[in-house]
């Protein structure tokens, strides 16, 4: 398109009606249910999306039947790759301020924070959306994909969780999946993935752990993406319990009942545990753990117990 050859082709791209092209790429995946097909309606849609200017086009985008359509592509039975583009598709929608401020004053209308409302309460298109990415978030499996899949969607949740105050109430408002809020979902996700690691520790020997870590690129591959999977969701819970305006309200709610306060305590002492005993130092994977992971999980304990009135040195 820059070259004086391709003149033509770059005239041709500037006047492409490209509302119209989304359109058309949205009803393709109305009228379709064959994962293939959507993917790459999807696919293109998040092309357009990228192109488009977040603060002055984006809005133009998100119509109210896109996020209706959003929300059965981000369900288990939408397939898993599309799920992970649907999730990609809606960041880039809510990354348009006007948008986001429509999103989050929709999903939170008629109710304070902490405190669940009846989700008739609230607009169906996007409580369905949140829906949707809870599926994400819970979703079985511990393949490659579903783990990006986890990760990306707690990565769409930190998003809404620095956008403001109607960003986090989403968290602590509604039940959205088996009676599970975010925060919960979130803690549930951390132990699967925890102890899946303890599980994998215990039956293998040092030795042989280490020679996969070496020799196995697809083996790093997968232990890379579940440490980042668990990094994102501490440092979401990290940032949610810093914050001095919904700290008090979001420590009440990951210690009021005996399933979350237990959940809670479980992951903090665990994942402050040292790493190096297990005699992984040296892998990548274990080094990123013991720099960061753990310190993160400390910082997460030590506030939970400050605010159950222990002393954490």
């Amino acid at each position: 398109m820059e070259g004086p050859c391709n003149r033509d082709i770059a005239i041709s791209v500037s006047c492409v009606d490209w509302v119209s092209l989304f359109e058309a790429m949205h009803q393709i995946i109305v009228r379709n249910t064959e994962e293939c097909v959507r993917l790459e309606a999807v696919s293109v849609m998040i092309v357009i999306l990228m192109r488009s200017n977040a603060y002055m086009e984006r809005e133009k985008f998100g119509k109210a039947t896109v996020f209706e359509s959003l929300s059965q592509l981000l369900r288990k039975e939408a397939g898993l790759r599309v799920q992970r583009h649907a999730v990609h598709l809606l960041y880039l929608l809510l990354n348009c301020p006007k948008l986001l401020v429509m999103f989050c004053s929709g999903s939170n209308e008629g109710g304070t924070a902490a405190v669940p409302v009846d989700d008739d309460a609230r607009p169906q298109k996007f409580i369905k959306v949140l829906q949707g990415l809870a599926d994400c978030v819970a979703c079985s499996g511990n393949g490659i994909q579903e783990l990006t899949l986890r990760r990306n969607a707690i990565t769409v949740l930190a998003f809404l969780a620095s956008s403001g105050k109607p960003g986090f109430e989403i968290f602590v408002r509604s039940k959205l999946y088996r009676e599970a809020n975010f925060i919960m979902l979130i803690l549930q996700v951390l132990v699967s993935e925890i102890d899946i690691e303890e599980t994998a520790v215990c039956v293998e020997s040092p030795e042989i752990f280490k020679e996969r870590c070496v020799n196995v690129n697809l083996t790093e591959h997968f232990l890379k993406i579940r440490t980042l999977l668990i990094r994102e969701a501490l440092i979401l819970l990290n940032r949610l319990v810093s914050n001095p305006a919904y700290s008090v309200t979001v420590l009440w709610v990951l210690t009021n009942s005996r399933d979350m306060a237990s959940l809670t305590i479980d992951i903090a002492t665990r994942l402050s545990w040292e790493y190096q005993r297990h005699g992984h130092s040296d892998c990548i994977t274990r080094q990123m753990r013991e720099s960061e992971i753990v310190n993160l999980a400390r910082v997460f304990r030590k506030r939970v117990f400050t605010y159950l009135g222990h002393n954490i040195s």
